[in-house]
């Protein structure tokens, strides 16, 4: 039972020293389907008028709209969810604070 434990708690720890080199889009995917679907469709994302001119400008809007939704998002966390949206719809270039070099390069 203890051997469990530290196991568990022994992968736990390097998922969070992961999260703090690189975003993880598979997370991002699944915060923002659960928190910003409702209202975001992906219409929203590929409209002209689009709000975010930069990789840096996406994640001032992820941030924002978290905040505007009473949101208790992690620095870790915007960073996954605007890393899932740089992948899936807009294609800035990448920093490599944020980005591993294998997803730098998807989201070019």
């Amino acid at each position: 039972m203890l051997k469990a434990v530290i196991t568990s708690l022994a992968l736990g720890l390097a998922g969070l020293s992961g999260s703090a080199v690189a975003a993880d889009p598979g997370r991002g995917s699944v915060l923002y389907e659960t928190r910003c679907n409702a209202c975001h469709e992906s219409s929203v994302h590929q409209r002209s008028a689009r709000k975010a001119k930069s990789f840096d400008g996406l994640r001032a809007q992820v941030l924002r709209w978290s905040a505007e939704v009473g949101g208790s998002w992690s620095g870790d966390e915007i960073d996954d969810v605007t890393l899932y949206l740089n992948q899936r719809y807009y294609r800035f270039g990448c920093p490599q604070s944020v980005c591993k070099a294998d997803h730098a390069s998807l989201a070019r």
